[in-house]
């Protein structure tokens, strides 16, 4: 009883190194040459993809499903330890490809395949696994002939690049705390998460704004990208810093919407929070994806000046990152802030680093009627005194005059009992909204309602 069941543990469609001997032909992977890499987690999909694609011109392949704590070498070359190597069936995970797309892959998959048309190449063993709790992904392969292994790996590699799900898309980066156990140990590292987002581009007319800010962005950002191969040959460095600031609700966030909306072949980064503090981590994303425009957002809050900000590591990283970046790099920054006077004169002084600052203030009376008028295109106006509404507006920002409008309507259509009911709008709908959203609002409380005081302006 005891003979049969070792040869039950020893049967090849059991053991995984017996069943990877036996897709190879034998015990030849004595002999096998191993390479391994080991990549960031979020490689991982795009690794599968190449590698699916890559094997999808071979013929005779084999695939294995099956996890294991030991590296393809081990498997191969190492005597049998502490790990079992019975065959378990790989867990699949789910991965985002897109906004709302994702696909099942297994964590851990052997591909077996003949490594080349003659047939002293042998079979090639290639495989890839991914690691949640380290958040990488390791690719390995293994043969006879050490080169055509190596060009294996590059072709892989390459590839996944070239054809990556991030390129040239609109993405977010956070990042999520990693979990110790009582005693101190990892439990869950931290992770770069990386969502994909859907750009919705703002149309040149939709984007209200100074016409001096808009030509200033589409010089030092859009055109920067839109016309790289020319500037480069004429010696023009696509590496470019940005910095947009004025108070809140100026319309900052909604430049950088106009710039990821003008610029669909770019990889557009957009950082916020805690990710402020893993730069690095952000510039080599940058630099992988390239061409790309990273945008970081309320920079104050993480690289203040440093009599403010004596224990950030964040903000030498960011001063290395910029200072690191080579003239042919096709990498633009774009940094907002509320608070200009809060920011670290090294970053905001430098020309080296920020090329361009542009000032998001008050709008003055012309362009508050250009966002009333484009507030109101949806209803009819005729009984509104325009000229009233831009005398009334001095001083407010571009989102309070959004809210007032919206607030207008909602009050004019009080008066009306069904939807489908005409709306009568007048300049007391808007009188009566003002005077509500002012409300309360007194002295530096004014702010929160879209009020600048005239030091803002």
């Amino acid at each position: 009883m005891m003979v049969s069941m070792r040869r039950i543990l020893r049967d090849p469609k059991t053991q995984l190194d017996d069943r990877l001997r036996q897709e190879v032909g034998g015990d030849i992977v004595e002999t096998y040459s191993v390479s391994t890499k080991a990549l960031p987690g979020y490689r991982f999909v795009d690794l599968y993809r190449a590698l699916e694609a890559i094997l999808a011109t071979k013929t005779a392949v084999r695939h294995v499903d099956a996890q294991s704590p030991e590296d393809l070498s081990s498997l191969l070359q190492g005597e049998r330890g502490w790990a079992s190597r019975q065959i378990a069936k790989a867990v699949r995970t789910a991965w985002p490809i897109g906004a709302d797309e994702e696909l099942f892959l297994p964590i851990d998959r052997f591909h077996v395949f003949a490594a080349g048309s003659h047939e002293a190449n042998g079979r090639v063993i290639v495989r890839l696994t991914y690691d949640a709790l380290t958040e990488a992904a390791t690719l390995a392969a293994a043969g006879l002939v050490p080169e055509f292994v190596e060009a294996l790996m590059s072709d892989i590699i390459e590839r996944s690049l070239k054809t990556s799900i991030y390129r040239g898309r609109m993405l977010a980066l956070a990042y999520e705390a990693g979990t110790k156990d009582e005693y101190g140990d990892v439990e869950k590292a931290e992770q770069l998460r990386i969502n994909l987002k859907v750009a919705s581009p703002v149309p040149a007319d939709e984007f209200v704004v100074d016409d001096d800010i808009l030509q200033t962005i589409q010089r030092n950002v859009i055109d920067l990208h839109q016309r790289r191969d020319l500037l480069k040959a004429k010696g023009v460095p696509i590496r470019r810093g940005v910095l947009m600031y004025g108070p809140p609700g100026t319309g900052k966030t909604f430049a950088t919407r106009y710039i990821c909306g003008a610029l669909p072949e770019t990889t557009r980064i957009i950082v916020t929070g805690t990710a402020l503090h893993r730069v690095n981590q952000v510039f080599d994303f940058a630099r992988t994806y390239q061409p790309a425009v990273v945008i970081l957002e309320d920079v104050d809050l993480v690289f203040a000046a440093r009599d403010i900000n004596l224990y950030s590591s964040a903000l030498g990283d960011l001063l290395d990152q910029m200072d690191g970046l080579r003239p042919f790099e096709d990498i633009t920054i774009v940094l907002t802030t509320n608070s200009i006077e809060r920011m670290e004169a090294a970053i905001k002084d430098r020309p080296g680093r920020i090329s361009q600052v542009i000032h998001f203030g008050a709008p003055v009376a012309g362009l508050r009627r250009r966002y009333i008028e484009h507030y109101l295109l949806a209803y009819d106006a005729a009984d509104i005194d325009i000229d009233a509404l831009v005398e009334r507006s001095d001083g407010t920002t571009p989102a309070f005059i959004k809210e007032w409008v919206h607030r207008a309507v909602q009050m004019a259509t009080e008066r009306l009992d069904a939807p489908e009911d005409e709306l009568d709008m007048t300049t007391a709908d808007f009188e009566a909204a003002f005077m509500e959203m002012r409300r309360f609002s007194e002295g530096s409380t004014g702010r929160i309602v879209g009020f600048l005081g005239p030091a803002e302006r």
